[in-house]
């Protein structure tokens, strides 16, 4: 664990682990933006194979609290090391949602479910600034907040166990296509909650690593003051 820990360390000292992901993210929710529509479309007639649907439905508890916590139990029951593991992984993983959550109550959009795909608008989805909650769950679709919470607990999954960075990866990719799927969310929602869960990831592990020195520094520095020798 200290050494998966060390190599985060030295990943997080990289300017392009703060900007360049997250960067590529926001850079792609504008870019998707002219297909947000026609992608919401297309999912809600379900011209896919059900197969997909299938698969992606099976990913989403990766993205969900409930899901959350039975990965958090399925650590402390297989990894005896695990005292700091799932702390951290429920932090990240929750960080992660209350980003996308304050984001919601910032902007208001229409969820593609609730909207009227064949003859509104792209600009139309947007609603008012500062909605709060007057609007309730239909007009909540910006960020994705799914897509934060498995961004975020991927992060801390990837520095916990590096072996399986490709699959905590491809789990928080699955969860943001399905929240597209079923008509949830926009492409453009599940960027930049994309980019929200890596920001809420990140600063939770650096928040973990520098207080893992601290205890390490702690256990290294003497508890009592050598004496002198009487003279």
């Amino acid at each position: 664990m200290t050494d998966s820990l060390e190599r985060a360390a030295t990943r997080l000292s990289s300017w392009k682990t703060w900007t360049l992901v997250p960067a590529l993210c926001l850079a792609a929710a504008a870019l998707m933006l002219v297909v947000d529509l026609p992608v919401a479309r297309y999912c809600r007639h379900g011209d896919y194979p059900e197969f997909i649907g299938d698969a992606l439905n099976n990913a989403e508890p990766f993205g969900h609290a409930a899901g959350v916590a039975l990965i958090v139990i399925t650590v402390l029951a297989l990894d005896p090391r695990a005292h700091w593991v799932a702390p951290a992984l429920t932090v990240s993983a929750l960080s992660g949602g209350i980003a996308a959550n304050i984001g919601k109550l910032l902007l208001s959009r229409t969820r593609p479910r609730n909207f009227d795909l064949l003859h509104g608008t792209l600009w139309e989805t947007f609603g008012e600034w500062l909605p709060l909650l007057s609007h309730g769950a239909r007009a909540q679709s910006f960020p994705s907040a799914h897509t934060a919470t498995a961004v975020g607990l991927a992060v801390m999954l990837c520095a916990a166990y590096p072996r399986g960075r490709w699959w905590f990866v491809t789990l928080s990719v699955l969860v943001g296509l399905h929240r597209i799927q079923t008509s949830a969310h926009y492409p453009s929602d599940v960027m930049v909650g994309a980019a929200l869960g890596w920001w809420a990831g990140h600063l939770c592990l650096a928040g973990l690593i520098w207080a893992h020195r601290q205890h390490v520094d702690s256990e290294e520095r003497p508890t009592t003051l050598p004496l002198r020798r009487a003279v």
